[in-house]
């Protein structure tokens, strides 16, 4: 029995034989080995198939804007540290629509000035929301040291 196709690839065939290659005295019947290889090349799709079933989990997910609203502002996290932690959160979304970033800082952010701001003015861009998140970091950050303050004389006049 002849095969009918060539067991390998164009690719394979018409790769050169090294210098000093010598052919191999084949003893048995040389269509056998061949056929060989060609169930070894019909069941590569088994095996691919295989692979990729057993190691599907260990897959990376896609990221979606869902995975965004799960991007809560915690309740002792600054505004600044929850930007930063948001902004990574969008890197690698494809076709992110703005209106999803900004109802989503709405409704995860514990700033209300910055919430009223947004839903004011949405702004066009993360760089934007960024770069205007900054205003309302810098106010927060001037509310805590006020607070300090006056929580550190507080404790003294009360002594």
């Amino acid at each position: 029995m002849v095969l009918e196709e060539d067991p390998f690839s164009p690719e394979i065939m018409f790769v050169p034989l090294p210098k000093g290659f010598k052919q191999p005295m084949i003893v048995t019947d040389p269509l056998d080995h061949l056929r060989t290889f060609v169930e070894m090349m019909r069941t590569f799709d088994k095996l691919s198939q295989s692979f990729v079933a057993y190691f599907l989990s260990s897959k990376r997910k896609r990221k979606t804007a869902i995975g965004l609203m799960q991007v809560i502002q915690e309740k002792e996290e600054t505004l600044q540290d929850y930007l930063a932690r948001f902004s990574r959160a969008t890197l690698g979304i494809k076709d992110l629509q703005m209106s999803v970033v900004v109802t989503t800082i709405m409704n995860e952010t514990w700033n209300r000035s910055f919430k009223m701001f947004l839903s004011k003015n949405p702004p066009e861009s993360m760089h934007e929301i960024l770069r205007k998140g900054d205003k309302y970091v810098d106010a927060e950050e001037a509310g805590r040291m006020t607070k300090s303050l006056h929580d550190g004389r507080d404790s003294k006049t009360n002594k």
